[in-house]
């Protein structure tokens, strides 16, 4: 027998695959144009993936015959072609890594496809079935809606669209990183399963939207979308609508995913939105984890309703929709079908730990629930006439993140066929660098899910949150270098956690069933964890030297990120634990910390129109009470701040993801010194998992802990076209 010559390599890395056959290079199963040299580069480094493949190596092979000074030039500017292509940079490379004086190397993770790859397909619809005789009076009603600012409503089923299988990955633009499910909706597939928005993170820390038609290369910003929180569409897909800085708005999509030239705000948004539907008498439901309300077209104030409709989705039949319950006792959301009138509880149809989603078949005339269990996402068949399941639920991929207390979850799915969710990667480290960024040595283990670091009184340990994808929770840790234990125990999510000044205690945040607040615990194991008294909304940021106060703010997010308002309190732990407001104004004020010495506390104020950092001199006595002006310390945006233990500096974290050191003399008054940059904290290890930042620094100023990436897999968004494949038997 002959032999015969083996194929030509494919490889897959992130939404790319190169064929090594055809030479040819496509996105999401799209061509794109690369040619010649670095086309050759690329295909150099892939064939051997994970090694260094040296600038001589590449000169012999494609500039045999250049001049030394022709081959420089050319190298560089080809491979800056190739990263231009692939949306990659070499300050935080996601596929070509550069090593100075060496050469390259290929560091993304290689896959081999499991769908057939493929042009993207054309939206080829099959006639629309005749429509009803009540379409006439929705057609109306659609009309009148839009006029006063609620203009959506659910548009007849047409038939599916004519998909072939397939599987791609959409990326965020350069720049930007997604995040994996907080208490938001950061994506969603449009109800035609044409397009896709998503929210992304950049240096600042604040979110943008995004909307990506399936069949294009590249995704568009919003109008109006820097800032967007959480997004969703109108039931008919002719609108996009996100919540940014306190208000719901919305811009009009077309059928080929053209967007208007401004978004329109709809009404008030309530805090921390999760989405909304539309309900009968021109009004609209709006609801987040610990609230639903009411909004009208006639801008009358938002409404709050007796029952929390948790993550609200609007069925076929335009008469009801499907929520979320949280049931503490048994751990699990309840799922239930209520009358679109917001007044009805409903049925309840299953449980799950997540929120639940309906779609249609596009294969038969029943539908399926879709709902996370244990990290995995299943679907459930579904008779919604009968209003049961019909079936045991399959389960469709593993590990994808959710939080079970506020039951967010990411995943989307159309009626007509597409599905998209984001596995879970635990892909961080705490890491000790130096003030120039030098790594000096792990703080933690590796391959973690977290992005904030507290650094005991001692300096000797690092307490930090994990996340658990199979929980959907996250549990409080210790650490000593790499060897770290839990110290929690039992369901819940646990953040932030700030020491006790004697080492002995930590303080965090959880939310149960509501508003996050206050529990400590003792570091000891075995020990259990106690609430302190419940106030709104309560996150720990300091803990007195003197041991007697904790200070915490109101609000969990910037005025730049969510319009929600945010003052400084403090729990008297020598008076009964009474809770003792410290700074109260119009303005947005957070992150407070107390001086080493107690003579001052440092926070982050709005009142300049931007994020800065402040100090102001404290007086205790009976109470606590800051007192004289405020001091300006930052001038470049300010998202964390951390004190050196002699009080002669202040570090913070600025809107351009550098770690800042500002000199400070404290006297009668602040003399601050010009902010000197020290490193930087990249913004993909920050955007890893929803979770309050946190860096901190050594008593001296000479080491920090901070968060750094320590997995190639790159964050992305999967989309299955035609996914109830999925569930069919493997052959």
């Amino acid at each position: 027998m002959s032999s015969q010559p083996n194929p030509a390599p494919k490889y897959v890395f992130g939404p790319f695959d190169y064929d090594g056959a055809s030479a040819e290079l496509r996105k999401h199963g799209s061509r794109v144009r690369l040619q010649g040299q670095p086309l050759q580069i690329l295909a150099t480094l892939l064939d051997r993936a994970g090694e260094v493949v040296s600038r001589e190596a590449l000169q012999r092979e494609l500039w045999a015959s250049a001049t030394n000074g022709d081959f420089e030039h050319g190298l560089n500017a080809a491979v800056n072609k190739l990263r231009q292509v692939l949306g990659d940079s070499a300050e935080q490379p996601r596929y070509i890594e550069t090593l100075p004086g060496r050469g390259y190397r290929f560091v993304a993770p290689l896959r081999t496809p499991t769908f057939q790859v493929m042009e993207m397909p054309s939206l080829v619809r099959e006639p629309t079935p005749p429509r009803d005789k009540w379409w006439k009076w929705v057609a109306g009603l659609m009309a009148l809606l839009a006029a006063m600012g609620l203009g959506y409503w659910l548009a007849p089923r047409q038939a599916p669209i004519a998909w072939k299988p397939s599987q791609f990955t959409i990326h965020p633009p350069a720049g930007f990183f997604l995040e994996g499910a907080g208490i938001r909706q950061s994506f969603a597939v449009s109800p035609d399963g044409g397009s896709i928005a998503f929210t992304a993170m950049d240096s600042s820390g604040i979110f943008s939207a995004f909307l990506q038609q399936l069949g294009s290369l590249d995704a568009k910003p919003v109008p109006d979308g820097k800032g967007a929180y959480t997004v969703f569409w109108s039931p008919d897909g002719q609108a996009l609508l996100f919540s940014s800085r306190g208000q719901l708005r919305r811009v009009t999509v077309t059928a080929e995913g053209g967007m208007g030239m401004a978004s329109q705000i709809v009404g008030p948004a309530i805090p921390y939105l999760g989405t909304a539907v539309p309900l009968s008498g021109q009004r609209l439901l709006v609801s987040s984890q610990n609230a639903s309300a009411i909004l009208s077209a006639s801008g009358a104030p938002a409404q709050p309703t007796q029952t929390i409709y948790s993550w609200p989705q609007l069925l076929p039949d335009g008469k009801r929709f499907i929520y979320t319950q949280l049931d503490l006792k048994a751990g699990r959301h309840r799922a239930r079908l209520a009358l679109a009138d917001g007044q009805d509880v409903g049925e309840e149809v299953v449980q799950a730990d997540s929120r639940t989603m309906y779609t249609a078949s596009t294969k038969s005339d029943g539908g399926y629930l879709l709902y996370l269990r244990a990290g995995t996402l299943l679907a459930q068949p579904f008779d919604l006439r009968a209003q049961k399941t019909t079936g045991a639920p399959v389960a469709i991929v593993r590990r994808v993140t959710s939080f079970r207390t506020p039951g967010s979850a990411d995943f989307s799915v159309s009626g007509r066929g597409v599905l998209a969710y984001q596995t879970f990667v635990n892909r961080t480290q705490l890491t000790w660098v130096n003030r120039e960024g030098l790594v000096l040595g792990p703080a933690s283990a590796g391959d973690l899910s977290t992005k904030y670091a507290r650094l005991s009184p001692d300096g000797r340990s690092v307490a930090t949150t994990t996340y658990d994808v199979d929980r959907g929770e996250a549990d409080l840790w210790i650490f000593e270098g790499t060897s770290g234990r839990r110290i929690s125990s039992g369901p819940g999510n646990r953040h932030a956690p700030v020491w006790s000044p004697d080492g002995k205690k930590l303080v965090f945040f959880q939310p149960s069933g509501g508003p996050p607040r206050l529990f400590w615990q003792s570091i000891e194991s075995g020990s259990q964890e106690e609430a302190l008294p419940q106030s709104a909304f309560m996150i720990p940021t300091s803990w007195s030297p003197d041991g007697r106060f904790i200070l915490y703010n109101n609000s969990g997010f910037p005025l730049l990120v969510n319009d929600s308002q945010s003052d400084i309190f403090a729990v008297d732990l020598a008076r009964g634990r009474k809770l003792t407001p410290v700074i109260q104004t119009p303005f947005h004020e957070a992150n407070a910390a107390f001086s080493p010495d107690s003579k001052w506390l440092a926070f982050t104020s709005n009142e300049s129109g931007r994020v800065e950092i402040y100090l102001q001199a404290v007086e205790i006595g009976e109470s606590i009470r800051v007192t004289g002006p405020r001091y300006p310390v930052s001038k470049n945006g300010a998202q964390a701040l951390r004190w050196r233990g002699d009080t002669k500096e202040l570090y913070y974290l600025a809107f351009d993801s550098r770690v800042y050191a500002v000199p400070l003399r404290l006297g009668a008054t602040v003399t601050a010194g010009p902010a000197v940059p020290l490193f930087s904290i990249s913004t993909e290890a920050r955007a890893a998992i929803h979770e309050t930042l946190g860096f901190d620094v050594s008593a001296d100023g000479k080491r920090f802990v901070i968060p750094t990436v320590t997995s190639k897999e790159d964050p992305a968004i999967v989309v299955v076209q035609d996914w109830e494949t999925l569930l069919l038997p493997k052959k």
